[in-house]
């Protein structure tokens, strides 16, 4: 079997992100309307969730999606995360390249995007529902990137991923806005959901400070439950003038603001134990939908888990979590 180290980190980071949506047009309703259509090449897959079968040479200029299995409930919008699982093959030989497993993870996360950069992986993900499973038969250029397949597999060689939705959850908070707290930094979110900070004139808080931004409508977190999020992170600034420190992420190679640069929610499990305190008491009790802003002095912080966020334990710090999802 094959392996293109290039394409599998496409697969693992983001690319494969495959959400079925178009296939026999099953999956598209009045509330969605999918990017791609089912096609000669992509109508001849039949699959199971681990193995594929296809008259071979598979070729292909476009990409085309057919459905194989049907799924429940709303669809996936455009900003959505969805969890998967996948199966990648060679359209000339129809030999496996890769799963989501042999990629060390048993279920991939990626946003679905339907932007003019996003991949065509990224872009199928629209319209996906729970527990369908799709084909989608696509070049390595137009479903992974330029040069995603190193130089095994070059842009127009036709691959074929087999995807199978698990869950999907919102991309980005969608509650209402709430008029800001007093002595809180001020909130500013971009297009995409991304928040920045801004600190007025005011005075470092000394004690943990709780506020939310957007009050969400959905389920709410309770003790022990495993909530997906995604946050930004900042240290306060040392004095007046300085502006609040992003968090940089550890020397291996960390990110701060991860969830947010590489569209990935993360999990966490909300236990006292887990967590610093400050997030802790964040979120249990809030809404799926809400985004929260929380302010933590040190003694309410990471400790020495600080150092895997680049900052330090010493430090008083903030963050914006987006509350998506409840597993």
């Amino acid at each position: 079997m094959r392996r293109t180290p290039a394409l599998l980190s496409a697969l693992a980071v983001a690319a494969v992100v495959v959400t079925s949506l178009v296939g026999c047009s099953s999956s598209a309703s009045a509330a969605c309307t999918p990017v791609f259509s089912a096609g000669d090449s992509s109508k001849v897959v039949k699959a199971t969730s681990s193995t594929a079968s296809f008259p071979t040479p598979l070729v292909v200029k476009s990409s085309q999606v057919s459905q194989l299995k049907a799924g429940k409930g709303s669809p996936v919008q455009s900003g959505d995360q969805v969890d998967y699982t996948y199966s990648l093959y060679d359209g000339a030989t129809g030999k496996q390249i890769a799963t989501s497993s042999s990629s060390n993870t048993a279920t991939a996360r990626s946003g679905a995007l339907d932007t003019a950069k996003a991949t065509a992986v990224q872009k199928s993900l629209r319209c996906a529902t729970t527990g369908e499973r799709y084909a989608l038969v696509t070049t390595v250029k137009e479903g992974f990137g330029a040069g995603a397949g190193g130089s095994s597999y070059p842009d127009d060689a036709t691959l074929v991923v087999v995807v199978d939705v698990v869950d999907h959850f919102l991309g980005k908070a969608n509650g209402i806005n709430v008029l800001p707290q007093d002595g809180m930094p001020a909130v500013i979110t971009a297009v995409d959901g991304q928040p920045g900070i801004v600190i007025q004139e005011i005075g470092k808080p000394k004690d943990l400070r709780i506020s939310t931004i957007k009050a969400g409508a959905g389920a709410t977190v309770e003790k022990g439950a495993t909530v997906h999020v995604k946050y930004s992170g900042w240290s306060w600034p040392t004095t007046s003038s300085d502006k609040p420190v992003i968090w940089p992420g550890s020397s291996s190679g960390g990110d701060g603001q991860a969830s947010w640069t590489n569209d990935q929610a993360v999990d966490l499990t909300v236990d006292s134990k887990s967590l610093p305190v400050g997030l802790y008491k964040a979120l249990v009790g809030a809404k799926v939908g809400s985004q929260v802003l929380v302010v933590m002095p040190p003694k309410a912080g990471f400790g020495a888990g600080s150092s895997s966020l680049g900052v330090d334990a010493n430090a008083t710090l903030i963050m914006v979590v987006d509350v998506l999802g409840i597993k």
